[in-house]
């Protein structure tokens, strides 16, 4: 009887963007002090806020060689909690506050565990997305800037952004009518993106800026035209991987509505084995952000 063949899935992740920097210098650091911040943050069981009484820690952490004994991508366990931290209780049985109970020590409740992966080279850390654990991007990203920043040197500064989706910016673009734009960018890591992005990014860099904001509203009566305004478009595209537009536009329906980008992130999706899931996102990011067409 032939063995049975593992069971494919199709699998859908999340990604965030994760940019350190050394502060004293404008150069890209190199993939091994990407590696050596997340191997701290494991070992020293850093937890941090990721929402409202929500915090998050790496649980397991793995490191997955190329054939010529580079790390290729690290892999693990990513669990979100519920933070519990109160020094007063009530008894709800005699309504008397109860001045003896105590929490035993790091035991916390709720946990929610998904599988992550991160990739050095493309600095994109991604996670799954499961009906046990439909993690946003947002509590994660700010997880992972509060936790990697501190086990950071302290000339190094780590930001973390949203991967969004390139349809949003088309449906800004493509309006009927643009009343506002603000944007909010910091420069990528040497990412490939298109000549516009790729201004706008070099000047950013070149500035020694840690974040842009640009805030544009058109004449009275007329619309903000996106068609030859260089350094608009260039900050705009940013968004996608560094940083946040908001719009307000008038849609098809001839109705005011306000865009948020972080509200659109993108959501990939590959299909295969279970174990396979890290190779196959490795493959995924690569491609899409190494490739010439991703950001």
């Amino acid at each position: 009887m032939a063995p049975k063949k593992p069971e494919t899935h199709d699998f859908k992740f999340y990604t965030l963007n994760v940019k350190l920097r050394n502060v004293n210098s404008k150069e890209d650091v190199n993939i091994a002090e990407y590696i050596t911040l997340f191997t701290k943050l494991y070992e020293r069981k850093i937890h941090k806020q990721s929402s409202a009484n929500k915090h998050c820690i790496i649980k397991f952490l793995n490191q997955e060689f190329d054939d010529n004994g580079k790390v290729q991508f690290l892999t693990g366990i990513l669990v979100q909690f519920t933070f519990i931290e109160g020094k007063s209780w009530i008894n709800l049985q005699d309504l008397d506050a109860d001045t003896m109970f105590k929490i035993p020590e790091n035991i916390f409740p709720d946990p929610v565990q998904t599988e992550f992966v991160f990739v050095p080279q493309a600095h994109r850390f991604s996670f799954r997305i499961t009906t046990a654990a439909n993690l946003r991007p947002s509590p994660i990203a700010k997880f992972l800037e509060a936790a990697l920043n501190e086990v950071a040197t302290k000339n190094q500064v780590v930001q973390v952004d949203i991967e969004t989706d390139k349809a949003t910016l088309s449906k800004i673009e493509n309006a009927k009518s643009i009343k506002k734009l603000k944007i909010k960018i910091n420069y990528s890591n040497f990412d490939i993106g298109a000549d516009f992005k790729q201004f706008v990014d070099d000047q950013n860099r070149k500035s020694n800026l840690k974040e842009l904001e640009i805030t544009a509203t058109p004449k009275k009566g007329t619309s903000i035209d996106l068609t030859d305004a260089i350094i608009l478009k260039g900050a705009l595209d940013n968004t996608v991987s560094n940083g946040v537009a908001e719009a307000t536009i008038i849609n098809d329906d001839n109705k005011r509505e306000k865009i948020n980008t972080l509200d659109y992130p993108i959501l990939m999706r590959v299909t295969g084995t279970l174990t396979r899931f890290p190779h196959l996102v490795y493959n995924k990011i690569m491609q899409h952000f190494r490739s010439g067409n991703g950001n």
